[in-house]
């Protein structure tokens, strides 16, 4: 059963049509002006609503219109005397999804609410099953991220990804290497959603195929050994932008290679080193080699790895996050773990938007570096 609303100020019309839809047996509520049909429709929001064009106080352009605005997505039907091509175009492109024209037949109506309930009921299924589909994928992406996290000795580290929506085209990892080394890696692929959320999930697999305790490549030559890669199998519209850093504990040195990734943050006292891209994101035509760098870490250094989502979040006057918002973020919970300060950063980020929707992923990467050595590294 259909609970549909008819706006209608004609008695004869309106007592017509809802004798013949509750005969069909669907839930029937009455409005006889434009005013008293919105109140209707806001406090029990019908499956389909039946609207007048000429009603008193407020009319059903206007009113289709402020609904449609304010999400109100289920089916319309517009009634008029008016059958002018003009009219029926302006009540179809202000939302109605059927104009039917004054004097109509009453079996032809009730045939079109049949096909519009029958339509939105298809759409409703899909929905169901998408959102199903989503909830699976969001399942299967959760469980690429690490969730047990090689102890590295003298680093405190962790990492946090909160999707824009649902699944994540962002991707981060750690990786534990040969002679305790540690990779880290956080990719930000173009686009949102599923499909970015795809070409992630390859990122993964080649990463992980490629990377492990035996492996001597450097991180300029996994790089590009990815590149080429996803080249060949991804559509010339879809890249994504990697850092991958490989941090030695014995010696606290970080070689790394930035493959048009937002410049990660070296913080030491106080200081902010960036380290800079040098290199074109991956899935693109492998024409450069990949640069690798190398960065001695200090006792008490922190390292920020993140995806553009933080600092390009923007609050209700448009204003960006920005790294000094990120800067802050960090000067608040620097004291903390290595997750305090993941947790702190997407928080401040979230304050500063206000319940605005979130545009982007949010992905960070922190890690602490304190005195400890290895037992067996060289003193």
């Amino acid at each position: 059963m259909s609970r549909i609303l008819i706006v209608e100020d004609d008695p004869a019309i309106l007592c017509g049509l809802r004798d013949n839809l509750e005969f069909e047996s669907h839930q029937v509520l009455t409005a006889t002006d434009g005013e008293a049909g919105y109140r209707s429709l806001c406090e029990h929001t019908p499956d389909l609503v039946i609207l007048d064009l000429m009603l008193p106080k407020l009319n059903g352009y206007d009113l289709c219109r402020r609904v449609r605005g304010e999400g109100f997505n289920a089916p319309i039907l517009m009634l008029s005397a008016r059958s002018q091509e003009g009219d029926r175009v302006l009540g179809l492109d202000l939302g109605a999804n059927d104009y039917v024209s004054k004097p109509f037949s009453l079996r032809e109506l009730l045939a079109r609410v049949r096909a519009l309930l029958r339509h939105e009921q298809e759409h409703l299924l899909d929905e169901e099953r998408l959102a199903g589909e989503l909830k699976m994928a969001e399942k299967v992406q959760r469980g690429l991220f690490p969730r047990v996290l090689p102890a590295v000795p003298g680093l405190d580290y962790a990492g946090v990804c909160r999707p824009a929506r649902g699944v994540s085209g962002d991707y981060y990892d750690f990786l534990p290497l040969a002679e305790g080394r540690l990779g880290m890696l956080l990719a930000d692929v173009s686009g949102k959603g599923m499909s970015a959320a795809l070409l992630g999930a390859s990122l993964h697999a080649a990463v992980r195929s490629n990377t492990g305790a035996n492996t001597g490549e450097s991180c300029g030559e996994l790089l590009a050994r990815i590149n080429g890669l996803l080249f060949e199998t991804t559509t010339a519209d879809r890249y994504a932008t990697v850092f991958y850093g490989v941090y030695d504990p014995a010696t606290r040195v970080l070689d790394y290679a930035n493959a048009g990734h937002y410049p990660p943050m070296v913080i030491r006292h106080g200081a902010c080193l960036r380290l800079d891209s040098l290199t074109p994101p991956v899935a693109m035509p492998p024409v450069l080699p990949a640069v690798e760098k190398r960065i001695e870490l200090l006792p008490g250094d922190w390292l920020l790895i993140f995806s553009d989502g933080i600092p390009e979040a923007t609050d209700e006057n448009d204003r960006d996050f920005a790294d000094e918002g990120l800067l802050e973020a960090f000067r608040q919970s620097r004291h903390g773990t290595a997750t305090e300060v993941c947790e702190s950063v997407v928080n401040a980020v979230r304050n500063h938007a206000r319940g605005r929707r979130q545009a982007d992923d949010l992905t960070l990467i922190a890690a602490r570096v304190s005195g400890e050595r290895p037992s067996s590294a060289p003193l």
